[in-house]
C-alpha cells in the first residue's frame, strides 16, 4: 500500500478496513469504508464510498455517495449521486439527478432530473424530468415531464407527454400521446382503474388503522 501526497494505491485490504485520502485507487483489492475526492476501483470492492467522483470497473460496492458515479461491469446496492452512468451493470436502489443506463438493470430509480435507459430495465422508475427508453423496459414508469419510448415496454406509464414507437404498456396515463402505443387499458379503463385502485387503497388503509388502534389498546391492557 502506498500513500504519496494524499494519493493512495492498494491491492490489499487495509488493516482497519478504512481508507481516507485525496484519491484512492484499488486494483484486485478491497476496503470497508472509503472517503476521498476521487475513487477508482477495478476488480475490487468496498462497503461504503463517499467522494466526488467514483468509478467502478468489474467490482462491487454496497453504498456509494458521490457527485459523479460510473459503474461498468459491476454492481452497486445503493447509489446516491448527481450523475449516474452504467454500462453492463446492476444497481438495486439509485437516487440521482441524471441517470444514463446502457445494457444495465435496476430495481428502483428515483430521479430528480432526466433518465435514459438504453437496452436496460428498471422495476420502478420515478423521474421528475424527462425519461427516454430505447429498447428498454420498466414495470412502473412515472414521469413529471415527457417520456420518449422506442421499441420498449412498460407496465404502468404515466407522464405529461408520451412519444412512442412500437411500444406496449398495460396502463397508460398521459395528457398527450404521439405515436403508436399498444395498451391493455384505454383512457376510460384507466380512469376506472384509478378509481377502483383508490377505493381499494382507502379500504386497506382504513382497515389497517382500525386494527392498529385495537392492537395498541390491547398492548396498553
Amino acid at each position: 500500500m502506498e500513500e504519496t501526497n494524499g494519493q493512495m494505491q492498494t491491492n490489499d485490504t487495509p488493516p482497519n478496513g478504512d481508507l481516507y485520502a485525496e484519491s484512492v485507487s484499488i486494483h484486485q483489492g478491497g476496503a470497508r469504508d472509503i472517503t476521498a475526492k476521487t475513487v477508482d476501483i477495478t476488480q475490487g470492492g468496498a462497503n461504503k464510498i463517499k467522494g466526488d467522483t467514483v468509478t467502478i470497473r468489474q467490482g462491487g460496492v454496497q453504498e456509494v455517495y458521490a457527485d459523479d458515479v460510473v459503474v461498468r461491469q459491476g454492481g452497486v446496492v445503493r447509489a446516491q449521486s448527481e450523475n449516474l452512468e452504467t454500462n453492463q451493470a446492476a444497481v438495486i436502489f439509485a437516487t440521482t439527478k441524471t441517470a444514463v443506463f446502457h445494457s444495465s438493470s435496476a430495481v428502483n430509480i428515483i430521479n430528480n432530473g432526466d433518465a435514459e435507459l438504453h437496452q436496460s430495465g428498471a422495476q420502478v422508475l420515478l423521474v421528475r424530468g424527462d425519461a427516454h427508453l430505447d429498447q428498454g423496459h420498466s414495470k412502473v414508469l412515472l414521469s413529471g415531464g415527457d417520456v420518449t419510448i422506442d421499441q420498449s415496454g412498460t407496465g404502468v406509464l404515466a407522464a405529461r407527454t408520451v412519444q412512442a414507437k412500437n411500444c406496449a404498456t398495460v396502463l397508460l396515463i398521459a395528457q398527450n400521446v404521439e405515436g403508436t402505443v399498444n395498451t391493455s387499458f384505454g383512457p376510460r379503463e384507466s380512469v376506472l382503474f384509478g378509481i377502483v385502485t383508490g377505493i381499494v387503497t382507502g379500504i386497506v388503509v382504513l382497515v389497517g388503522n382500525i386494527f392498529g388502534k385495537r392492537l395498541r389498546r390491547l398492548r396498553k391492557k
